[in-house]
């Protein structure tokens, strides 16, 4: 069966794979935060791949997947309130958190002299143009000193994605298939020989993993009605950046592969629905590394900082879904823009889930 028949379901896995992906990060963290080297998995995949950076890639194939079906199912006006609310309330309540409780109760000097060391810049992380990584004077004796949040570096390549999205559809790349493989196929080749030369994202060269997946996750939702989900060419992409590895291509083989088999794992394997315990992946995203920070102790291992941060991490993600990220999405859907339907484009079809 083509992707685009099972993607008029609503019984798929995309709840279950975002929460996967979010707690690999904090799995494969652990390691590092606690000055354990690396997880298990990811010591099978060096030097190529470790888990943070697969768990990372799978969730940006799959946002370039659902945003794009959200830009164009929506039109312009609602894509933007979409995004918006989906991503600030919880990064802007985050970051307070940060600021206030988690800044003082881990501050190495006086609480006078953290205030006066000016925590309050890292409030600029609730725009998520860029991300101030560290706290003054916080985790100073952590073995990884000093680094209030290494995993959210990211928030900014997402929003920029997501604004790239907005300029494809604004300047009509996204109208036609023709005109979108065009479009993102380009941009593919541009991210991988020169992603510098890249407004958005020339700041840091490590914008173009995340960029090249988001852009294989738009090219799936483009060409769904092409895309076959069936084992035979899952069993392939298993395989095939094992054999990429010795050949040499592994940096192309890969992605594709990988992106492949998150839309298997998506729509072919048994249904879990999880969205009725909700979708809490942000917040243990958000939140992981500063609390693995905070539970760790001298001669702690990898595996007991998994044990305890998950423990807190988990209930504040959900709290962070059911006081913030729910309501506000409840809300959203009350918008103007929500209720009125925009013509629908040539990629657009009728009855398809699209990125909340």
């Amino acid at each position: 069966m083509m992707l685009s028949e099972f993607q008029k379901r609503r019984d798929n896995n995309f709840t279950l794979l975002r929460f996967i992906l979010a707690w690999s990060v904090l799995i494969g963290h652990s390691f590092p935060i606690s000055a354990s080297g690396s997880d298990p998995i990811s010591m099978l995949l060096l030097p190529y791949e470790w888990i943070g950076s697969i768990a990372v890639s799978g969730f940006f194939a799959i946002s370039g997947y659902l945003v794009t079906a959200s830009f164009t199912q929506r039109g312009a006006t609602a894509f933007i309130a979409s995004r918006a609310l989906r991503l600030y309330p919880a990064v802007i309540v985050y970051s307070l958190v940060a600021i206030l409780l988690i800044g003082p109760l881990c501050t190495s000097v006086p609480l006078e002299q953290y205030f006066h060391s000016n925590p309050w810049a890292n409030m600029w992380n609730a725009t998520l143009w860029e991300w101030k990584y560290n706290l003054p004077y916080v985790f100073s004796h952590n073995p990884f000193a000093g680094a209030t949040n290494g995993s959210s570096w990211t928030l900014p390549v997402e929003l920029r994605c997501y604004v790239l999205v907005l300029l494809l559809g604004f300047f009509g790349a996204l109208d036609t298939r023709a005109r979108a493989n065009a479009a993102l196929m380009l941009l593919l080749a541009v991210t991988h020989f020169s992603s510098e030369s890249l407004p958005l994202f020339e700041q840091s060269s490590g914008f173009a993993s995340p960029l090249t997946f988001f852009l294989l996750g738009s090219l799936v939702w483009v060409n769904r009605s092409a895309l076959s989900l069936n084992w035979a060419f899952a069993i392939a992409a298993l395989v095939g950046p094992f054999v990429a590895v010795k050949i040499g291509y592994f940096e192309y083989v890969f992605p594709i592969c990988l992106t492949y088999l998150l839309f298997i794992f998506t729509y072919r394997l048994p249904h879990f629905d999880m969205d009725r315990l909700g979708d809490i992946s942000y917040g243990v995203y958000i939140y992981a590394w500063p609390i693995q920070q905070m539970v760790w102790r001298p001669g702690q291992g990898a595996y007991m900082n998994i044990l305890l941060s998950t423990a807190i991490v988990f209930p504040l993600a959900y709290l962070s879904w059911r006081l913030i990220e729910k309501p506000v999405m409840g809300i959203r859907k009350k918008l103007p823009s929500f209720k009125k339907k925009p013509a629908k484009n040539h990629l657009a079809i009728e009855s398809v889930q699209v990125a909340d």
